[in-house]
This record gives structure tokens, C-alpha cells and sequence, in this order.
């Protein structure tokens, strides 16, 4: 049977429309927002107190930048996710001159304001909520009590050891570190490292966020780590730490946080998503600066104008946060008064999406159709960067653009490649699914490159139940059987291997579900692929353990749980 071809049908292009909205605060200078932020990042304090009655706190205090990475969506960024409302809690990250962090969760995210700058500005001061800290990523679920700050057992977690507090935040502060018997960056490292040790993420203690001397030892176990291993992917200096905030309500909820946002950031060197629990699909790339205009505007949609930052780990930690004001979403000089900055269109004509068949990857393909003015044609040589921010002013927060621009400045050098070579068009196709190669391979392809397709490395992959002899139950297992380019690929492109096999199953639940021990079916992959690549087919099972690799090969890549 011949297949059909949908016909294409087009998305009008709607403009932005203004709207009012009461000022729930002043704005503030988005420059000394910027100078405030890369202070704070690069002020080494340790001795935090209240302004007011002199009581120690912790290090997020008055010192490093607390952020939240979190995807965009139909929904505030600020607001709780379904698993953090299991939790209690939500997880953020801090960061600071004396950690090593590079690697984000997500592409974009917001800052919340360090309550000793609020004081000082006379803003809302967020006192209670901080909880613990952990020196990685510490797994967080319903498993670990207490806002998230429990052992990982699903128990009430003692209090025997924790030490007396008269801060604002002494209710809520706590940390199973103390009752571990762990106060310093030795022993922590002497209870959760070593041949016979399980998974740090899942074993680690949790630093009281009121402490200093655990902040201070938090630190130092962090930075103590500069490799990961397939045991700990995630316990090693350049990932994050995790720092659990209480929820401020039951339900999903988060307005109570609007007011204490300070900036939204992008990492301008990653478009990555990283897998988290909870999550119902796999990730996928994002564009950071688009997700961040996106929660510009629906932060200022409830009366709060904060400029974007952007974050770049290349440059020295004094530089380590930008302000562009091309970047903003909205206008910052006259921001607080509930007005979007209007898109005024001198160069586009019109830009709306079509949806249609494209023969070189034999599938329907999102195609923006642009007709620029005639002023827009006037200057498309001459300042093609101006005729290009329109656009993406205009289109660019589209989810057809955010969504399907895999290879970020694709739609820019599509743009150029148009202009250059084929100056007489009037009316521009654009497409985001393509790739960015060489100006002379854009040209030769007419201006349409293709993706190159990736070897296959998965001819099949299905689950099946069965009974495990080790745990005496039924079990669920994926059956993988590789393609020849699988099999024979080399142990250290194991990465390319998993990728796949997660794009193809990752969502499911019987792997979603079922995988408690995070890194346990890639580890298992990798056992395979290293002792019995000839072996068909491969069986990864989600519900064992990630051990070591000498511990999951000894136990011939099927481990149980001690």
C-alpha cells in the first residue's frame, strides 16, 4: 500500500499581544543585578548570619548563586513538579568560585535572590525552606524522608545527632550526615568510596543547610572527586551538587517563589537535557536562551521584571555571568509595567510554519515560510543580523523552532546561506530539522543539508517477564539484540550504544519504573558489550543494582542487590 502524504496546512502568524498587569515589585538594574551575581559567585564567605539577630546560617546565605535548571513547558517555571510534590521538596544547585561545576541538568533555569542581598534591597527575604545539601546528586525521591534529606530507605530518619540551632531556619534544617557519624570530607570519603561500596548517589549522606562546617566539608568532598566512573556517573566535581528547598504548598503551586527570583539563566555552551526521575519521556536538546525568554515573559506576566543572565563556565569566574540586552524577551528599561517589548516588523513580512513532506529524510518536516519587506530585502546583505533577530524575535519561541533545531544555528545559517547565494528570492523556506555544516557544503546542497543518518546499533529491543533464580520473582527484562555495527562497536563508544537503546525504551515504564539504582541498565549494557558482545541477545534487567565494574562483571553482568 502506498503511503500519503498528509497535505500541508499553515499556522497563521499571531503577533504577541499586550496585556496589563500590576507591578508586584520594582525592577531592578538588570547591570547591577549582573555585578550583585558575579559578586556573590566569587565571595568566598563562610560565617553567615542574620542581619537582625546575629544567628549563623548557611553558606547560600550571603554567598555562591542558589539556581533552579528546570525544561520550558505549559507550565511556570517556578512552579512544583509532580515528583517534587511526592518529595515535599524541590532540588537546586549552588554554585561558587571554589567549586569546579561546569555541567547543568538543563539548559536554562532562574537564580533566587540570597536573602542578605534582599535585606539590603529591601525585598522580600526568603528565611525557611532550606533543608539540606548534598555534595551530588543525591537521587532525591519519596525514598528520602524529610523534604528529601533522608537515608535512601524510605524511613523517618533519626535526629539523634542533630545539632541545636536558633536560626529562622532551625525547624526545617537537617542532615543525615551528623547522625552517620560523617562531620568532615575524610570520613565521608572512607563511608561511601571503595571497591565494595554501593553507588554514591543513592548512599550519600545529606549536609545539614544551616551548618557552615558542613557546607565547608560539602565542599571539599565535592571538589575531592575529578573523575567519574561508570559506578558514579553523576559523583564527580564538574556535575552539581543538590540542594533541597521545601515546597511552599502541597499542590504544584510555586507563586510563593516569584517574588524571590533574581535573573533567569541559559547555559550558553549546552543545549543538553539530562534524564531525572520523574520524568514521562526521554529528554531531548533544548535551547536555552529561547526557554529563558519563555519564563522572562511569564514571570512578568504576574508583575516581576528580571533580566536573563547567561552563564558561561569557559569564561573566568569573574565573568562568570553575562547580561546581553538583545537577549531579553522584554523591556527592561520601562519593565514592571506588565508590557511584553513589542515586536515592530521592519524586515518580516510574514513567517508562518508549514508542515510538509520532505524527500530528502521521506518524512513530513516543519518549514517556516518567510517573505521579508522590502526593507528586509534592502539590508539583507548589509545587516543580516538585525533581519535575523526579527525573525527570531518573531518565531523563535516557537515550539516548531525550539523543538526541531537539533543542531542550534541552523535556522541562522540557513538564513545566510539563502542571502549569499540565491540574493534574487523573495519568499525564504527555512527549516529547523537541518543541520549546520560548512558554508561551501550548505551552498552545494542548495542551501537544504541533510543530517547524516547514525549507524543503527539496535535491531530490536522487547521486554519481556520472567522468573529471576536471584530475587525469586517475576521480573521484567529487555531483550536487546544488536546490529552487526553494535556488536562490533569499540567498548569506549559504549555512550552511542546506550543512547540509542534508551531513545528506543528509556520512556517506558517497565524501565522508568523499575530501574532504582540509577546508571543500572547502562552499566549492565557496558558489562555486556566488554565480556559477551557475542552473546544473543543481550538481557538487561532494570531492577538490579549499579555496582562497580569489577563487582557487575564478577557477578557475569547480572548483579542482585546485597
Amino acid at each position: 500500500m502506498r503511503a500519503a502524504v498528509r497535505s500541508p496546512f499553515i499556522l497563521s502568524l499571531f503577533l504577541p499581544l499586550a496585556f496589563s498587569a500590576v507591578a508586584a515589585q520594582p525592577p531592578l538594574d538588570p547591570l547591577e543585578t549582573l555585578n550583585r551575581i558575579n559578586r556573590n559567585y566569587n565571595t568566598l564567605k563562610d560565617a553567615c548570619q542574620e542581619p537582625d539577630t546575629g544567628a549563623a546560617r548557611g553558606h547560600y546565605y550571603c554567598s555562591g548563586v542558589t539556581l533552579r535548571m528546570v525544561n520550558d513547558g505549559p507550565f511556570n517555571p517556578w512552579d512544583y513538579s509532580p515528583y517534587a510534590i511526592k518529595i515535599g521538596a524541590t532540588s537546586y544547585s549552588w554554585i561558587r568560585k571554589d567549586l569546579s561545576t561546569r555541567i547543568l541538568i538543563h539548559p536554562a533555569g532562574f537564580i533566587l535572590r540570597n536573602p542578605t542581598d534582599a535585606a539590603a534591597l529591601q525585598l522580600p527575604v526568603k528565611e525557611q525552606g532550606f533543608t539540606c545539601i548534598y555534595a551530588f546528586d543525591g537521587g532525591t525521591g519519596p525514598e528520602r524522608k524529610w523534604y528529601g534529606c533522608g537515608f535512601f530507605d524510605s524511613r523517618e530518619p533519626p535526629r539523634a545527632a542533630q545539632p541545636p540551632m536558633n536560626n529562622k531556619n532551625a525547624a526545617l534544617a537537617y542532615g543525615t550526615c551528623a547522625e552517620a557519624g560523617v562531620n568532615t570530607a575524610e570520613q565521608w570519603t572512607n563511608k561511601y568510596t571503595g571497591l565494595m561500596k554501593g553507588p554514591i548517589q543513592y548512599g550519600q549522606c545529606s549536609w545539614n543547610a544551616e551548618k557552615p562546617s558542613d557546607w565547608n566539608a560539602m565542599i571539599r568532598v565535592h571538589e575531592s572527586r575529578v573523575n567519574t566512573t561508570n559506578k558514579d556517573p553523576f559523583a564527580f566535581s564538574a556535575q552539581v551538587n543538590e540542594f533541597m528547598l521545601k515546597n511552599a504548598s502541597a499542590t504544584n503551586d510555586g507563586s510563593e517563589n516569584m517574588k524571590y527570583i533574581d535573573a533567569f539563566i541559559y547555559n550558553v555552551n549546552s543545549t543538553q537535557n539530562f534524564a531525572t526521575r520523574g520524568d514521562q519521556a526521554p529528554p531531548k536538546p533544548e535551547d536555552g536562551l529561547n526557554s529563558a525568554r519563555n519564563f522572562q515573559k511569564k514571570l512578568q506576566a504576574q508583575g516581576y521584571s528580571v533580566p536573563i543572565l547567561r552563564l558561561d563556565f569557559t569564561k573566568p569566574p569573574e565573568q562568570r555571568f553575562s547580561y546581553v540586552a538583545a537577549d531579553q524577551a522584554i523591556d527592561l528599561t520601562t519593565a514592571g509595567n506588565g508590557q511584553p517589548a513589542p515586536v515592530t516588523s521592519r524586515y518580516i513580512a510574514s513567517a508562518n510554519w508549514v508542515e510538509r513532506h520532505d524527500p530528502g529524510t521521506g518524512k513530513n518536516e516543519w518549514a517556516l515560510n518567510v517573505t521579508p519587506t522590502a526593507q528586509g530585502k534592502a539590508i539583507q546583505a548589509s545587516d543580516q543580523e538585525a533581519l535575523y533577530k526579527e525573525l527570531f524575535a518573531l518565531r523563535g519561541a516557537d515550539s516548531q523552532w525550539r523543538d526541531n533545531e537539533k543542531s542550534p544555528g541552523s535556522m541562522r545559517q540557513q538564513l545566510s546561506c539563502l542571502v549569499q547565494n540565491y540574493p534574487g528570492k523573495t519568499e525564504w523556506n527555512l527549516e529547523p530539522f537541518r543541520p549546520v555544516v560548512t558554508p561551501q557544503e550548505a551552498a552545494k546542497a542548495g542551501c537544504n543539508p541533510l543530517p547524516v543518518k547514525a549507524p543503527q546499533y539496535i535491531a530490536s529491543a522487547d521486554w519481556v517477564k520472567r522468573y529471576d533464580p536471584g530475587t525469586r520473582q517475576d521480573e521484567w527484562t529487555l531483550s536487546v539484540v544488536p546490529t552487526a555495527a553494535g556488536r562490533a562497536l569499540p567498548n569506549d563508544q559504549i555512550d552511542a550504544l546506550y543512547q540509542q537503546l534508551f531513545a528506543l525504551k528509556g520512556a517506558d515504564g517497565n524501565w522508568r519504573d523499575n530501574e532504582k539504582s540509577a546508571g543500572s541498565m547502562r552499566q549492565q549494557l557496558n558489562c555486556v558489550l566488554v565480556n559477551y558482545r557475542a552473546k544473543t541477545p543481550w538481557n538487561l534487567e532494570p531492577f538490579r543494582p549499579a555496582l562497580s565494574d569489577s563487582e557487575t562483571r564478577a557477578a557475569g553482568c547480572n548483579p542482585v542487590t546485597r
